[in-house]
């Protein structure tokens, strides 16, 4: 599947909302590095990741457990949980065994995911903008409760 056939409909005015919030992805905010960091330790993940996507790249605004600043959007996972109708999320059990994710430098190589669940970040016009997301290297079953906190 290509990028483009993956955007959904409304993908014009997802991304006005986006740009109309004014974020400097270059300066992470402060305040958003404890929501990482508590979603990791609620889901007992080693990662956690607040990402807002544009039309061509993921901006990691805050992160927890890895460095990351950015990639491009046809990498990342959280597209596709910025397009799914699910109201629990998106998740993917394994990674490795996903023919869209298993030949990824982040499933390939360091960190070696295998793991992750991610929730959209909406805005109040009901666009998702990014994903908070949590991951982790080894397999995982995260309880309904710790996706509802999510």
């Amino acid at each position: 599947m290509n990028q483009i056939s993956s955007f959904r409909d409304n993908e014009l005015d997802r991304l006005l909302a986006l740009s109309n919030l004014g974020i400097d992805y270059y300066q992470p905010k402060q305040g958003l590095d404890f929501l990482t960091e508590l979603a990791a330790k609620i889901c007992g993940t080693e990662i956690s990741l607040v990402n807002l996507i544009d039309s061509f790249t993921q901006w990691s605004v805050s992160s927890y457990g890895i460095d990351i600043s950015q990639m491009p959007r046809e990498d990342s996972v959280c597209q596709y949980t910025i397009n799914s109708d699910s109201d629990v999320g998106y998740e993917v059990e394994d990674l490795t065994l996903d023919e869209r994710f298993k030949n990824k430098f982040y499933v390939k190589g360091s960190p070696n995911l295998r793991y992750y669940m991610g929730v959209p970040l909406t805005s109040p016009e009901g666009h998702n903008l990014g994903a908070l997301c949590v991951m982790d290297s080894q397999l995982m079953h995260l309880s309904d409760d710790s996706k509802e906190l999510l």
